[in-house]
Parts: C-alpha cells; sequence; structure tokens
C-alpha cells in the first residue's frame, strides 16, 4: 500500500488481477476493488491505494499528464482534509 500522497494528474487504475485497497480524504475508508474494476482519481485529492496485504495486485495506470507522486505526512493530511471540508460546507 502506498501510503498518503497526492498526484498532479487525473487518474485511473484498471485491476487486472488481485485486490486493489482505495482509500481517499473523502471516503476515509478502505474500498477493495477486484479484477475489471476502474478506480479513479482526480488531480490533486488525497488518497492511498495499492495491493491489499493478502496478496499482490497488477493494474494498468492511466494519466492525462506525466506522472508524478507527492507523500504527504499526516499534519499535512490532516489540513488539507479540514480545508476541503470547510470548502465544501460554504
Amino acid at each position: 500500500m502506498i501510503e498518503w500522497h497526492d498526484h498532479s494528474f487525473t487518474h485511473a487504475a484498471f485491476v487486472l488481477d488481485g485486490i486493489f485497497v482505495n482509500e481517499s480524504q473523502f471516503d476515509q475508508t478502505e474500498l477493495y476493488f477486484g479484477p475489471g474494476n476502474f478506480v479513479c482519481g482526480p488531480k490533486g485529492q488525497i488518497m492511498r491505494h495499492g495491493a491489499s496485504p493478502e496478496q499482490d495486485c497488477h493494474c494498468y495506470f492511466l494519466t492525462d499528464q506525466p506522472f508524478s507522486l507527492h507523500y504527504l505526512d499526516q499534519e499535512t493530511v490532516a489540513k488539507r482534509v479540514t480545508n476541503s471540508l470547510k470548502i465544501l460546507l460554504h
């Protein structure tokens, strides 16, 4: 599992085999996806995702821009989630 991070592009993972685990700043719940599923993430969304602890996972990873990954510490995650909620509530 890749820990909390964001990407500077919109992306999707198409699960080929195994179980893909995804958790975003909005659902804050681990969601599990099997083969044949698309899992999409918007640009800038805070998330963590990857293979389940029980088995490997292989995916096609599709992007609309060159790949980049920005790891985030817990303090940054908390601040950005709080700011996102403030914007949604106004």
